[in-house]
């Protein structure tokens, strides 16, 4: 499955649950990854759907997100609307994910 910008989703981190809302989704070395706006406003860049500390935690997002349980508070069509995401792609990822 592949999240969408402007979709919420659940970030794992150590262990830690975090809500976030996708900004970008892209392909480095054949591998989908993804920045994430957390809801304390911080940024999360090239992570995926697996992996050991940090990772978009796709059961909980498909049972809490999905069913609109839980919904982030960032305005996200607000911040789209005003041109005020943050750039955040890694640029580790390369000119070719540009």
């Amino acid at each position: 499955m592949r999240y969408n910008a402007g979709e919420t989703v659940i970030v794992t981190q150590d262990g830690v649950n975090r809500v976030g809302v996708v900004l970008d989704c892209y392909v480095v070395q054949k591998q989908l990854v993804y920045d994430v706006l957390l809801e304390n406003r911080s940024a999360m860049v090239m992570i995926s759907t697996s992996g050991n500390n940090t990772f978009i935690n796709k059961l909980l997002t498909s049972k809490l997100c999905d069913t609109d349980v839980i919904e982030s508070t960032i305005p996200y069509k607000q911040l789209v609307a005003d041109d005020a995401l943050p750039l955040c792609r890694s640029y580790s990822a390369g000119k070719a994910s540009w």
